[in-house]
């Protein structure tokens, strides 16, 4: 929603019909009614509500897009409706939609995708919805805050920048749990009251590695006690950031992680950038190589917001030759590493680039064979308008983000691509987000 005003709570009840889930997961009710002295038609988001339900609502926040409201009581409840599985759902932000049948939701995925795609092109192929398992989510950024003698360890409540306190959860990798459950009394001796930090764990091939993004002004020598637990925890790196920098405070093995069905192993940085299940890599990894099969010319190939190389190496090792481009130097040279590891760094440059102020040109991209293209979720609409006219014959397009891909899909599609097909990933279980794999190809011009 756009900027909210935060309504008063005492602000009277409504009595609201859902008629279907929003882009974001919330249920979503239309209610002619007056608000501020306006009386209209407004549109009501409910989170936790569904299809066909009638509730009575409290409005909490008003916006130029409508109306939050939060469930007060449940008048009729749907058919649909199941119990969720996890009992930090309704409080915990991670998931929305657990309490809903699960081919309900498989299904309202599914068209979240479908509907703008096939109103955008009519024509593309859109494959059967591919699901990550539970407890399969490899990494996380949870919160700890001190509240007077105790410190909470856990995620933010549903748009809220309260901490719930985390002791299970059937979306995470219980290794991941673990840590969560045994960090907060450590880290308490360590915070101010009042002080909360941000987590960032990766779980690698050995272990976890963890980085801080907090706790820069404790000295070295009273991280003791942290340290013991992180090991006692499975922590293999550690590390916490400082001014944009990190510091590592140990770090005990090698910190690799490798993808067992492409037999190819890269080397993250700390709090790098991962798919967030390793189902979910290997599908997106699995549909890119596909879309590169015909590839049989020099199959040289550029790589557009390329992170650590999990999309890169298993692309070496596929006999293409890749020009990767991050802002991030750190994150290209442990591409480099890891290329160098498998006796491929020959076939891949690395480049620094900041492709969100400084895109590739379209003449810096004719001389590729294809593109492949990851941007952060704010989408990349420069960089696709640029390669809209270089005539690339094959561009791959990865998003975890429908409205900026659909967005940044339009330049090519008004440039002579055509999109072939789109694979949907859901490695973000129960929750509004998903991933998008799509194969654009140029068109032959009579």
């Amino acid at each position: 929603m756009k900027r909210k005003n935060k309504l008063p709570q005492n602000f009277d009840t409504k009595v609201l019909a859902i008629n279907h889930i929003g882009s974001k997961g919330e249920g979503v009710s239309y209610l002619h009614t007056e608000f501020n002295y306006k009386e209209k038609e407004y549109n009501f988001f409910i989170p936790f509500s569904l299809p066909n339900e009638v509730i009575i609502a409290r409005p909490t926040h008003f916006s130029s897009e409508g109306i939050r409201a939060e469930i007060i009581e449940i008048k009729e409840s749907s058919r649909d409706r199941i119990d969720p599985q996890c009992r930090h759902f309704f409080k915990c932000g991670g998931c929305t939609l657990q309490h809903w049948k699960l081919n309900n939701y498989k299904n309202w995925k599914f068209k979240k995708i479908s509907t703008p795609i096939l109103k955008l092109s009519s024509s593309t192929n859109i494959k059967p919805i591919m699901i990550s398992s539970l407890k399969s989510r490899r990494h996380a950024k949870f919160m700890a805050k001190k509240i007077k003698t105790t410190t909470i360890v856990g995620f933010n409540e549903y748009r809220s920048n309260f901490i719930t306190k985390i002791d299970e959860c059937i979306i995470l990798d219980e290794k991941l749990i673990k840590l969560i459950n045994n960090i907060d009394k450590p880290l308490n001796n360590l915070l101010q009251i009042g002080e909360s930090i941000n987590i960032h764990a990766n779980l690698l091939d050995n272990g976890i590695d963890l980085l801080i993004d907090g706790l820069e002004k404790v000295p070295f020598n009273q991280f003791a006690e942290l340290n013991k637990t992180l090991l006692q925890n499975n922590v293999i790196r550690f590390n916490r950031k400082i001014k944009n920098k990190t510091d590592l405070l140990f770090i005990t093995t090698n910190t690799s992680l490798t993808n067992k069905l492409f037999c190819s192993t890269v080397y993250p940085t700390p709090g790098g950038f991962l798919q967030a299940t390793l189902e979910g890599e290997n599908a997106i990894i699995n549909n890119t190589i596909s879309a590169l099969e015909n590839i049989n010319k020099s199959k040289l190939i550029c790589e557009l917001f390329s992170g650590c190389g999990t999309m890169t190496i298993p692309l070496l090792l596929k006999k293409f030759k890749i020009h990767a481009f991050e802002i991030n130097n750190e994150t290209l040279e442990a591409i480099n590493i890891a290329a160098k590891k498998h006796g491929l760094g020959n076939n891949v440059v690395t480049k620094n680039r900041n492709l969100k102020t400084t895109p590739l040109n379209p003449e810096e991209l004719t001389k590729y064979d294809a593109i492949i293209i990851d941007p952060p979720r704010s989408g990349a609409y420069l960089q696709f308008s640029n390669i809209s006219m270089s005539k690339v014959p094959i561009v791959v397009s990865i998003s975890c983000n429908i409205n900026t891909f659909i967005r940044d899909s339009k330049s090519l599609i008004e440039n002579y691509y055509e999109l072939k097909w789109v694979q949907p990933i859901d490695q973000f279980l129960f929750s509004s987000h998903i991933e998008i794999v799509g194969l654009f190809a140029l068109k032959e011009i009579d």
